[in-house]
């Protein structure tokens, strides 16, 4: 494991395992939400998110990406030896989702930050609906990777512990 991608819904997860991934295997995680959000109403362009992305794709023996992003998503399948689906609950992706925006400041610091993640109600349905919209093709594509690509689907917490445990 040394090109990781780690998708999923908003609140499932995802940066707080890259960062764990990231700390015990000592690889570089990058935070597509970092990157694509210029501020709380802006991002960069699509062109210079696909930039970016392919650029740290060249220039990295290792990486970890945390983000979905679904337009440049094969891009980052292509370049993983391994790929981390967070496949828990829309409810349970909800809740985390609520927890995070009422306990953890907002922090300009934190890598992690999610701009998307403002709890409105295009979020909340986005999240609600992510399982009926966007897992098929998430497991279609897994799917299609599995003979030569290390896919991991982790859908409980402790299934994800156990992961975490599993890595020397």
């Amino acid at each position: 494991m040394e090109k990781i991608t780690i998708i999923g819904s908003g609140g499932s997860g995802k940066s707080t395992l890259a960062k764990e991934l990231g700390d015990k295997l000592d690889i570089e995680v990058f935070y597509l939400n970092k990157i694509w959000w210029i501020n709380d109403n802006e991002h960069i362009s699509d062109e210079e998110f696909l930039s970016i992305q392919k650029k740290i794709i060249e220039e990295n023996d290792s990486f970890i990406f945390d983000g979905y992003y679904p337009d440049t998503l094969d891009l980052r399948l292509e370049a993983s030896d391994t790929i981390i689906f967070l496949d828990f609950p829309p409810v349970t992706n909800l809740k985390r989702s609520v927890k995070r925006s009422l306990t953890e400041k907002n922090n300009e610091d934190d890598p992690s930050l999610d701009r998307t993640e403002k709890l409105n109600k295009d979020y909340i349905t986005w999240l609600l609906n992510f399982n009926k919209k966007e897992r098929n093709k998430i497991l279609d594509k897994l799917n299609k990777l599995k003979l030569e690509k290390k896919i991991v689907i982790i859908d409980n917490d402790n299934k994800k512990d156990l992961f975490l445990q599993s890595i020397a």
